[in-house]
């Protein structure tokens, strides 16, 4: 195999492997820095004993924080500290989903992870000032809780 070939071949497996979406048209409203400010918490559902409560920065002692990069890269923060960076790929956006007039839904693979790891993605809801992820950052839900996560865009 010629030298060329061998380039054009790890260049085109390097391309596929690092697949993101900028963020851009109606996707443009992702990019910004997003602050945590509560979560709403469905918990003992295994144990038949379902119960909720909010979470925020006072009652778990942390803040948590994303940004949103319009090259297509989302990072997560905890305490100001950079916790976590991914490419974002598009599942899907602005599809049929439980969102509040004003809200498209959206789901992201992370490093197009398509797996079922729980923290290989996200998804929820946004309008211009508020991000919802239900599945995904910072709490994750396991089928015996379940978190709707609440960010505004500052």
């Amino acid at each position: 195999m010629k030298i060329g070939s061998v380039l054009f071949l790890m260049f085109a497996l390097f391309s596929v492997s690092c697949k993101r979406d900028k963020l851009k048209d109606e996707k443009e409203i992702f990019i910004g820095d997003w602050d945590w400010i509560y979560t709403d918490a469905t918990l003992g559902i295994c144990q038949n004993m379902t119960y909720s409560v909010v979470l925020n920065p006072t009652t778990e002692n942390c803040e948590y924080s994303i940004s949103f990069e319009k090259k297509g890269k989302v990072l997560f923060f905890k305490n100001d500290t950079k916790v976590n960076e991914f490419r974002v790929v598009f599942q899907d956006f602005d599809f049929q989903y439980y969102c509040f007039t004003g809200y498209k839904a959206f789901a992201i693979n992370l490093d197009n992870n398509q797996g079922t790891d729980p923290e290989g993605g996200i998804q929820g809801c946004i309008s211009n000032d508020t991000l919802m992820i239900d599945i995904g950052f910072p709490f994750y839900s396991d089928g015996c809780s379940f978190y709707s996560n609440y960010f505004v865009k500052h």
